[in-house]
Parts: C-alpha cells; sequence; structure tokens
C-alpha cells in the first residue's frame, strides 16, 4: 500500500551514504527529518520559506525548520538540481504561483532594514549597571536588588530594577546573551516598539512573580529572557508561515531547552524558578496582545503606543528612584525606616544596609542612629554568632562616635574568628592605633558564620563584593 499523495514515480536526489534520499512525489517530498527523525515529510502547500546558502538548503515549513548541508549531496550541483526541480512542482500546485508569491514576500521581509534598539539597550543597560556595581560597590546591588517586602512596602522600583541586576560575570553573560539573541529575533519579528512591550511586562512578571513566591532577594534579566523565549514560541506556532528561515530555532529543540530550564531550580536551587516561569507567562501574555499576521508591518494601534511609552515612563523612574540611595544623605533614612517597619527581613538585608549607610558618604545623624538599630537586629537575629554582623555593628558605633562600644563589639568577632587579622586592625582602627579612615581590606573570602546562628537558609552575605548575593537569583 502506497502513501495517500504520493506519486507512483517519484523524482530521487540519493545523498551520501548514511543520510538517505530525497524523493519528490505529487503533493510533497521525504527528505532527512533532522537530529530527532530520519525521514519527514512535507507537503508543497506547508512550505513557508526557503534559503539557498553556499554550505546548505534551509527551508520552513508549517511544522519547523530543516537543513539539508550541500555536501550530503554526492555531487554539488545535485542540490540545485533539487532546488530547481522543487520550486517547478510548487508552481504546478492550484494556487502554486500565489505561494511562490508569498515566499518572496516573506524573503523580502528577511532582507527589510530593522532596527534592534530594545534587546540591545536592554543588553547595554545590565553591562552599565554591572559596571557601575564594581565602581561603586554594593550600594548599587542594596538600592536596586528585589525583596517582595520591600517592594510592596515602599519601593516598588526594586520590581524592575532588579532585572538588570546579576551576581557574577557568568550570571551578566548568559543573560546578555539572552537579551541580544532571543530578544533580537523578537524585535526583528515584531519591532522596537513591541519589544520593548514585551520585556517590560516580562520583568514585571518575573519580580511579582517573586513576590507570590515570598523570594526575600532577587536579581538577574532571566525573566525578560524568558518572556523573550515565550515570544518565540508562540511566534512559532502561530505565524510560522511568516517566518523567515534565519529567524526561527526548530522546534524541538527549542521545548527541550525550555523543559532543562524549567528543571534546573531542581538542580540549583539558588535559581529562581518562579520569576522564570512568571516572565514567561507575562512575555507570551504580552506577545499574544500585539503579535498579528503582520508582523513588524502591522500598524502599533494609538492605544498600544501609549502602553509602550508607559512602560518606558516606568522604567525610566524607577532608575530615578534607586539612584536615590547611591546619592547617600536623607535618602537612606526613609529606606532604613522602612526596613525597621519590617518585621521579617533577612538579618544580613539589615546588615547591609546598616553597612552602607555607616560607610557611605555623609551619612545624616538620623541615618546612623538607624544604622545602629538594623545592626543591632543582625546581630540579635544571629545570636551575636556571626563575627561578619558584628564588625558591622562595631562600625555603625564607630561612625557614631561610640569608639568604647566598637571595641568591645568588635572583640567580640575577634573571639570568634581569632584568625582573622581584619577584626585585630579594626580594633586597632577603633582603639586609634590606626588612622580613622584607613579601614582593612575585608577578608577574602568572606567568613562563614559559627555554627548554628538564626538565619534564613540559602542567604548569603554579599557587603564585600558583587561576586556574592543573597538569596535568590535568576
Amino acid at each position: 500500500m502506497s502513501d495517500a499523495g504520493l506519486a507512483p514515480e517519484p523524482m530521487i536526489f540519493p545523498l551520501r551514504s548514511g543520510r538517505g534520499s530525497i524523493s519528490l512525489h505529487a503533493s510533497g517530498f521525504r527528505h532527512p527529518g533532522g537530529a530527532f527523525a530520519r525521514e519527514a515529510f512535507t507537503a508543497y502547500a506547508d512550505l513557508t520559506h526557503w534559503i539557498s546558502g553556499s554550505r546548505a538548503l534551509r527551508f520552513g515549513t508549517r511544522r519547523g525548520l530543516f537543513v539539508i548541508p550541500r555536501n550530503w549531496f554526492p555531487d554539488p550541483d545535485q542540490a540545485d538540481a533539487f532546488q530547481r526541480a522543487l520550486f517547478e512542482h510548487v508552481a504546478r500546485e492550484t494556487n502554486g504561483a500565489v505561494h511562490l508569491a508569498r515566499m518572496a514576500d516573506v524573503d523580502a521581509f528577511a532582507r527589510e532594514g530593522s532596527s534592534r534598539w530594545a534587546s540591545r539597550g536592554i543588553a547595554l543597560a545590565c553591562l552599565a549597571v554591572y559596571a557601575l556595581e564594581l565602581w561603586l560597590g554594593p550600594a548599587v546591588h542594596h538600592a536596586g536588588f528585589f525583596s517582595s517586602l520591600l517592594a510592596v512596602r515602599g519601593e516598588p522600583w526594586r520590581l524592575l530594577t532588579a532585572n538588570l541586576l546579576h551576581a557574577d560575570l557568568v550570571h551578566l553573560s548568559v543573560n546578555t546573551i539572552g537579551l541580544l539573541v532571543l530578544g533580537g529575533l523578537v524585535e526583528r519579528s515584531l519591532g522596537t516598539g513591541r519589544t520593548i512591550w514585551i520585556a517590560g511586562l516580562s520583568a514585571l512578571g518575573a519580580t511579582l512573580a517573586g513576590v507570590v513566591a515570598g523570594y526575600e532577594a532577587l536579581v538577574g534579566a532571566s525573566g525578560i529572557v524568558a518572556g523573550f523565549a515565550a515570544a518565540i514560541l508562540l511566534l512559532e506556532f502561530r505565524f510560522p508561515e511568516r517566518l523567515p528561515v534565519q529567524w526561527r530555532i526548530p522546534r524541538r529543540l527549542f521545548v527541550m531547552a525550555l523543559l532543562a530550564d524549567a528543571m534546573l531550580p531542581l538542580a540549583v536551587p539558588f535559581v529562581a524558578g518562579a520569576a522564570h516561569f512568571g516572565g514567561f507567562l507575562a512575555g507570551g501574555a504580552a506577545t499574544a496582545i500585539v503579535a498579528a499576521p503582520g508582523l513588524r508591518r502591522e500598524p502599533v494601534a494609538p492605544a498600544l503606543r501609549v502602553a509602550i511609552a508607559l512602560v518606558a515612563a516606568v522604567a525610566v523612574a524607577s532608575l530615578l528612584s534607586a539612584s536615590r540611595l547611591l546619592g547617600g544623605g536623607r535618602a537612606w533614612e526613609s529606606h532604613a525606616e522602612r526596613l525597621l517597619d519590617l518585621e521579617e527581613t533577612s538579618p544580613l538585608i539589615l546588615n547591609d544596609a546598616a553597612w552602607l549607610i555607616a560607610t557611605g558618604r555623609a551619612p545624616t545623624r538620623k541615618a546612623l542612629v538607624d544604622a545602629r538599630e538594623l545592626a543591632r537586629r543582625a546581630v540579635d537575629a544571629t545570636d551575636r554568632l556571626d563575627p561578619n554582623l558584628l564588625d558591622t555593628l562595631a562600625e555603625v558605633e564607630f561612625q557614631s562616635g561610640h569608639a568604647d562600644e566598637a571595641v568591645d563589639v568588635i572583640d567580640e568577632a575577634i573571639r570568634l574568628a581569632p584568625e582573622e587579622p581584619y577584626f585585630r586592625e579594626q580594633k586597632r582602627r577603633f582603639a586609634g592605633e590606626r588612622a580613622a579612615d584607613d579601614r582593612p581590606a575585608p577578608p577574602e573570602p568572606f567568613l562563614d558564620p559559627a555554627p548554628e546562628p538564626r538565619r534564613m537558609p540559602d542567604d548569603r552575605f554579599h557587603r564585600f563584593g558583587p561576586d556574592a548575593e543573597p538569596g535568590v537569583e535568576i
């Protein structure tokens, strides 16, 4: 029994040994199926775009993307002969001329100039913020990291600014590549304005998922990357006939990669799976709202223009709000008050704020008073067993003019970590044997606390540099 729709005598193009063959039939053609299938059948009517490259023939269908390297043909000329024969079969279809014209239009769409300002701009912003953190220190991180408690208690800018912060260079590199590659594909397809819309809602969706999950700390652009992945997946399944081959990703491979990302939090506990999922859902929903068959060519509705402008304005306002903490002064007073009003804040976040106030530029008397209370709460929450947190309390006491109290507290840290010279040098400074502004270099790596303090699981203190971040990361 022969397959329905196949010609009794197909035109066959043999491939090299182990590669099978290509056969042209009445309604479609059989060809190698890629990594997950030895052979596939594509109806001529399902062919969406074709590219004849110097190394391979690439074609898109309503079901996916396929690649046939030219060196699979025993004779290079056979690749061109196959291509000519294929297009002759397509032209003989009932709507062959219309089909070929539609494929030519997709090709023209791919060649049209399209900016990638949005995806590149977001990636550049992540790089700039990371450079700023290296320059100004951990105050940048503290000003912008996401905390579900702070976000809902007066610091909503953290819902967006956390997406630009990263734990280390590897974290930054992975997300930057994702923004440029996946974001670039989305922007080529839908344009800059719609990409800004998708990125903004994906960022918000990621951090709002963090609120639901109760994350104490969260940083990274992975939520935006997940949103772009959802956009690509939606475009692939809704508008495959409009997507040029070079803008498509093999479906099965892409879905497997998404499933692997979904499983990642099971293997790496500090990866924020809820934030990834939130960004993915928000990105998919945002794409469903703005995507239409015309893709980038589709006119942007006035309401959407307003929404895009609003997203951009909120992003700028969030950055400006976070930057106020970098200026020091009274901005830290309101921040410290919010932390003191919270009942279940991580001692490490309390400690961070206290240290940054004490060592910042010209802290106000009110801010130092609050910093003293923050440091005391952090020390009490860890049963005075963490020498690092004791050092912060000692620093605040010293900056507040209480040198004797600073010496008493640093003595506790020395008893907990007698082999660490940093704490002894701090004592010399507090006692006047070392200049007051000559703060010793902190220990590397940062010391582990003594056993069994009352602290939140998976928290890591990050005061001494950007390479160690607290809580959960994305």
